[in-house]
């Protein structure tokens, strides 16, 4: 089975964010849910309105998706929408040092993935994150994992990691992916996995590149069996 997972750090958006900002999300998930995208995460949403988003998200989409919403200190706040056909309960574990989690789904007991906005910073907590969550999800299920989100460690530096033999990267973006420069929304997934990365930049408007209002890009990778 092949999963289209999809994610965007949306910086802080919620309904008390301006109408541009509010649409271009709107317009990447109606994007996603056309494909169609299996799974969509969004990281940074405002925390004091998390429940609205997530209300409104299953008012429009809720007969295709499942939208669950898991909290986070300092507006860092998640959304998840899985599709109604796949089986995947999320779960939710801690990030070192940090008061927000990582998100992990067991989907169709065949691929576990996890989705997450990572430590900011090209600092040894950071890069220890990467690596325990690497680790963690190979020990549970070898070579058949994937790690998605705001990775907040440049993919240019990805040699730096010590991860699980056969573990590779994949970026949708040749240049950048946060508006102040680096590549820090991408993909690592373990040797039994393959990773597709969608063509973003031919794919999505431009509205959405621009990386104003939400300062991220967002990515959409396929997933399946190598």
């Amino acid at each position: 089975m092949h999963y289209v997972v999809a994610s965007w750090n949306i910086e802080k958006n919620g309904q008390s964010s301006t109408g541009i900002k509010q649409q271009k999300v709107s317009d990447f998930i109606d994007f996603c849910s056309s494909i169609p995208v299996h799974i969509i995460f969004l990281c940074e949403v405002h925390s004091s309105r998390v429940k609205d988003y997530a209300s409104h998200l299953r008012n429009v989409y809720g007969l295709s998706y499942h939208v669950e919403s898991l909290p986070g200190g300092h507006s860092n706040a998640y959304i998840v929408m899985i599709r109604k056909s796949l089986k995947a309960d999320p779960m939710q574990d801690r990030l070192k040092g940090l008061n927000r989690g990582a998100i992990i789904l067991q989907i169709d007991n065949d691929l576990l993935l996890t989705l997450a906005h990572f430590k900011s910073g090209q600092n040894g907590l950071t890069k220890d994150q990467l690596q325990n969550a690497a680790g963690f999800l190979d020990g549970a299920q070898p070579g058949r994992w994937a790690i998605i989100g705001d990775m907040n460690w440049d993919y240019r530096n990805k040699g730096a990691l010590t991860v699980p033999g056969g573990a590779h990267a994949s970026s949708c973006w040749p240049d950048m992916s946060q508006a102040k420069g680096g590549i820090l929304d991408w993909c690592l997934a373990g040797g039994a996995t393959q990773v597709e990365p969608l063509d973003c930049n031919s794919l999505l408007s431009d509205e959405t590149k621009d990386m104003t209002g939400p300062d991220h890009r967002p990515v959409i990778f396929t997933l399946g069996p190598s």
